[in-house]
């Protein structure tokens, strides 16, 4: 196992552990919140915007792992009806257009945040930047699970090459 496969494993298994505590303390706060207005009828109005922020946060940093794990949307029944060596053209084309639109979400999150610095959530006194940097920073770990999994594919196409050079060979 390479440098880049250890680290890869590491930003997977990281990002999946800070996402599960995340999402353990979203239900934990949905549950005050139920707990307070339910039971004893005063609503905690600041768990909603938290836990909401929160969720916000999640989403956005298993992006990263998603797509180096390839948990999105595949296009592989397009892929596997193109012949091979067009095949890595589509990955190309694909993992070309999923980077510009992260740079594109990276550039206008970063704009927003920046936008937002001064503004105050009101229930719980903090800047409205903590919700907005989700975005940016979310895009680029995105950024860096598609790099490592587009080398993947470029690895395996490579593999898939020597295969076939192999097979001509014998023949």
């Amino acid at each position: 196992m390479n440098t880049v496969e250890r680290l890869s494993g590491k930003f997977v298994s990281a990002i999946h552990n800070l996402a599960a505590l995340l999402l353990a303390a979203a239900a934990a706060l949905v549950f005050y919140q139920v707990v307070t207005r339910f039971v004893l009828g005063d609503s905690a109005t600041w768990t909603e915007v938290l836990a909401r922020a929160v969720i916000i946060w999640m989403v956005f940093l298993v992006t990263g792992p998603a797509l180096r794990l390839g948990r999105m949307i595949p296009i592989d029944v397009i892929r596997g009806a193109m012949p091979r060596p067009i095949q890595i053209w589509l990955v190309r084309f694909v993992s070309l257009a999923i980077a510009t639109v992260l740079l594109v979400l990276i550039w206008y999150g970063y704009k927003m945040t920046m936008r937002v610095v001064d503004q105050q959530v009101a229930m719980i006194s903090i800047s409205v930047a903590w919700f907005y940097v989700a975005v940016p920073v979310g895009s680029a770990l995105a950024l860096i699970g598609l790099f490592l999994s587009h080398l993947d594919a470029e690895r395996g196409h490579t593999r898939q090459l020597d295969e076939n050079i192999d097979e001509e060979t014998m023949e």
